[in-house]
């Protein structure tokens, strides 16, 4: 960002980068380029409230999603219009509250195909070769809610342990920026499930049955595999960003596991500061000896760790004085605060304590512009949340960072 002072240069970006266009519900995305892209804008229109957003590639789509409030009411695909990003894009839609009916219109067997790609990912979807049958858009979408994807699959331990073997659970890095500069910083790592009946799956719906049926080791080895390659790809690319990612209570109590960590970064070529072991408050208070004694060697090997969803009551009991990194201010402390001068003025004594013990403080549920004011004033280094950017698919993350950066810059030029 040239000239002037960048925090407030990106201040005025952060605005800019407030979910959508509109204050209101998100609009229609239309993904077309060319001629088709204004009459598939104008039927979508005509299905709305007039309003519609219109991108030409796959990447534009993901970074307008990436900080989606909320999912769009439906999404229009030209099939011509659809390059290599696609499964990017299409993962992306299909995050568990991300999810809308995509309508693909083209040539049948190339339509036929991105349709069935996304239906695999739980998308309600349909190809449509003619724009005429476009212009029935409200019986066409009516068909498509007609088959809602089941909110409360029942699954089984035999299922989720044949996933993590074959690779349907996947990675996604939600972003960390600098609040001082907004320069992308880190990434959080987050399971997915590729299920082939019930679409994309968030954590709260398998990592409990891993937990009980014995496979949380299994996934929480298959996770940090993924998460190495991954990193080093970024790396290589130019983009050397940390990564952070939770481990379950009874992997990081494993004496191997620190050695494994190290043998996993070493073989990716990374430096071990790359990486930030989680740990939640309530892990941490389950066995604070223990857990001290495993902090304790993940920070022998360089590790970062990090202690989640902190909270108030967390400065009483005296996880503060375990050997962490850095400090994750939880969500509903930052929503609390937006309202609250008292609960302001109580995290910004807590982050000045952090900060005495040399924690980076990341904050977050950053939704808003005003959370994003309210996350400086309290001090925290970093934000995370949805105005930053959602969990994002590996191969999503370059385009972010792009469009995130260029906001940036033409924000402390404004």
């Amino acid at each position: 960002m040239a000239g002037g002072d960048p925090t407030k240069g990106f201040a005025a970006a952060a605005a800019a980068l407030a979910p959508w266009s509109s204050p209101g519900a998100p609009p229609p995305l239309v993904l077309a380029r060319g001629a088709a892209a204004g009459l598939l804008a104008g039927i979508a229109a005509q299905e709305g409230d007039g309003e519609v957003l219109v991108v030409p590639t796959t990447d534009a789509a993901v970074t307008r999603l990436a900080r989606a409030s909320a999912p769009p009411p439906f999404v229009i695909v030209e099939a011509a219009a659809v390059g290599r990003g696609l499964g990017r894009f299409l993962r992306l839609l299909a995050e568990p509250d991300l999810v809308a009916p995509v309508l693909v219109v083209g040539e049948p067997r190339r339509a036929g195909r991105i349709a069935r790609v996304a239906r695999r990912l739980g998308l309600p979807a349909c190809a449509l070769d003619t724009l005429d049958r476009l212009h029935d858009l409200r019986t066409v979408l009516a068909g498509l809610a007609a088959t809602p994807r089941e909110e409360a699959p029942s699954l089984t331990a035999t299922e989720l342990a044949q996933a993590i073997a074959g690779g349907a659970i996947v990675n996604r890095y939600q972003p960390q920026v600098r609040l001082a500069d907004g320069a992308p910083l880190a990434l959080e790592t987050l399971a997915r499930w590729e299920h082939p009946s019930h679409g994309t799956l968030g954590p709260g719906q398998f990592i409990p049955l891993a937990e009980t049926a014995g496979l949380a080791a299994d996934l929480a080895r298959r996770m940090v595999r993924r998460a190495v390659a991954d990193m080093a790809a970024l790396h290589r690319a130019g983009h050397r960003y940390t990564m952070a990612l939770n481990l379950p209570l009874d992997v990081l109590l494993d004496p191997a596991t620190a050695d494994e960590l190290a043998e996993a970064v070493a073989e990716g070529g990374l430096p071990p500061e790359a990486l930030t072991i989680e740990l939640t408050e309530s892990q941490v208070a389950h066995d604070l000896i223990a857990v001290r004694d495993a902090a304790l060697q993940l920070r022998g090997h360089r590790f970062g760790v990090s202690i989640d969803d902190f909270t108030l009551s967390a400065s009483q009991t005296g996880l503060v004085s375990l050997p962490f990194s850095e400090m994750k201010l939880d969500r509903s402390l930052v929503v609390a605060a937006l309202a609250d001068r008292t609960v302001r003025g109580a995290l910004a004594s807590v982050v000045r304590m952090a900060h005495g013990l040399g924690l980076v403080v990341v904050a977050e549920g950053i939704e808003t512009p005003q959370a994003w004011v309210v996350a400086r004033e309290i001090g925290a280094d970093l934000a995370q949340g949805w105005m930053v950017g959602r969990p994002l698919p590996a191969g999503a993350v370059a385009a972010w960072a792009a469009s995130w950066i260029a906001a940036g810059r033409a924000g402390a030029r404004s």
